[in-house]
Formats: C-alpha cells, sequence, structure tokens
C-alpha cells in the first residue's frame, strides 16, 4: 500500500481534488470483469453526487467496449456505452489536436501504449490534478498525483 494511502482514503484524496481523470482501466474494472470494488464504488459515487469533480477521454469508451465484444458480450457492450455517456456529472473530453500532440511527447519520453499516451495527454491538457487508474504500476507523471485504486485498502 502506498504512503499517501495509508493515511487517507481513496474518497479522500479524490474529494480533495480539483479535477480528477479517470482513466479506462477504472471503468473496466467498475462496469465489466467481476463487477464494482468498494472502491471504485466510493469513486463513482462521488463523481455522481458531485463531490468528485470528473472527466475521462472519449478513448474511454472505445477502450472499454473493445474487450467487452471480444468476450462476444454486445448487449453488455451497448448497456456500457449507455451507462458511460449517461453517467451523471461525469466529463467526457473529445479528442483534439492539441491532445494528439502532447500524447506523442508524453510517449516519447514514457513509451508504452498509444491509448495510455492519450489517456495522460488529455488529463494534462485539461489540467486534472490527479490521475486515477486500476492495475497499470503508473506511479508518476508531472504535474499530476497518480493514484491506483488497489492501493487503498476496503474503505
Amino acid at each position: 500500500m502506498a504512503d499517501d494511502a495509508s493515511r487517507a482514503s481513496l474518497a479522500e484524496h479524490l474529494a480533495g481534488a480539483g479535477l480528477v481523470h479517470v482513466d479506462a482501466r477504472v471503468f473496466a474494472l467498475h462496469l465489466t470483469d467481476t463487477g464494482p470494488t468498494r472502491q471504485t464504488e466510493l469513486a463513482f459515487s462521488g463523481i455522481a453526487s458531485g463531490s468528485i469533480k470528473a472527466q475521462t477521454s472519449s478513448l474511454t469508451l472505445y477502450q472499454v467496449l473493445v474487450e467487452v465484444y471480444r468476450q462476444g458480450k454486445p448487449t453488455l457492450a451497448r448497456d456500457v456505452a449507455r451507462h458511460m455517456r449517461l453517467y451523471p456529472r461525469l466529463g467526457i473530453v473529445a479528442a483534439s489536436s492539441e491532445i494528439a500532440i502532447q500524447a506523442a511527447e508524453v510517449r516519447a519520453r514514457l513509451g508504452g501504449r498509444p491509448e495510455r499516451a492519450l489517456q495522460i495527454a488529455t488529463a494534462l491538457v485539461s489540467g486534472a490534478e490527479v490521475y486515477l487508474t486500476s492495475g497499470s504500476g503508473l506511479r508518476r507523471i508531472a504535474g499530476m498525483r497518480v493514484l491506483n485504486v488497489e492501493d487503498f485498502s476496503e474503505e
């Protein structure tokens, strides 16, 4: 568990942030896989209530749905897409040339897959203070705190 995580709960970290960028891994964990965890429930209920100001990239929809379609679950894919588009108080940031340029710089410096670079670039361009992820191994992004939901115990 990370030192920050032991001092404060995930909900406290997120509520204290200005803008939280939620990456596709968190959505996949919450909406598909084995279902929501206590940590993702806390994050998404905070977003819906307005206590957490959050956004994601339009790329998130693509990333999550590819895996659902690969599993041969088109009905679940439609449900997930509808849920994500209608989620209360969640901003969905469309890709732009500014984000693409920033993503190229991020990928050149950090390596990794293009999707991750685009997610990080979206967060940076939008001025997010926190990058919320799950299972990614990502620990630092210049100018942003990175929180991994698995670093927090069941709250």
